[in-house]
């Protein structure tokens, strides 16, 4: 058994498409869920988010383990919550990063040290997405043409639903692989 644990973005948080997704494969699976909510101060990114991050992610590990302790922890987390890397490579915690923030080194390195099974879904017109370290990472990657932060892409709605279907698609065989 698995536990998704859904941790929110900057504006992002865990009711949002891409955590819908998570939830629906996690739960259709018979999986856990322990979501992340988050009021993220206004000067975090200045001051270092890693901290704050790694404190909310343990406590719902925490909260996890209490619950379900035969259950393996498996991070779901878009943007902001990539700054769990360091703690995700110190547990070998198997993860997806969705639009993870790789023009951060230690991010980067994080993703790239941690042995765990991991997913990193980007978009080429994203800001936060760098072709080059996603490629270094050696970990399996979904990129999305043109699309940006969100995920979404130019177009009619179909063209941003046929990307949450592959999103979900990659979801579904990656924890598959975690079974």
């Amino acid at each position: 058994m698995l536990t998704g644990i859904l941790v929110p973005g900057r504006a992002y948080d865990t009711e949002a498409p891409l955590f819908d997704i998570a939830d629906f494969v996690l739960t259709a699976r018979g999986h856990r869920i322990e979501r992340i909510g988050w009021t993220v101060p206004p000067a975090l990114l200045e001051i270092g988010p890693e901290p704050f991050v790694r404190a909310h992610v343990t406590a719902a590990l925490h909260t996890a383990r209490a619950d379900a302790p035969s259950a393996r922890p498996v991070l779901i987390a878009k943007s902001l919550g990539s700054y769990a890397a360091a703690l995700a490579a110190e547990q070998r915690l198997p993860a997806i990063w969705l639009t993870p923030l790789l023009y951060e080194p230690a991010v980067v390195a994080a993703i790239t040290a941690n042995p765990a099974p991991q997913l990193l879904v980007g978009g080429t017109e994203d800001f936060a997405w760098k072709p080059e370290q996603a490629n270094a990472t050696g970990k399996r990657l979904l990129e999305i043409p043109g699309a940006d932060h969100s995920l979404r892409v130019p177009g009619p709605v179909s063209a941003y639903t046929d990307v949450l279907a592959e999103v979900g698609a990659a979801m579904e065989r990656f924890l598959g692989s975690l079974e």
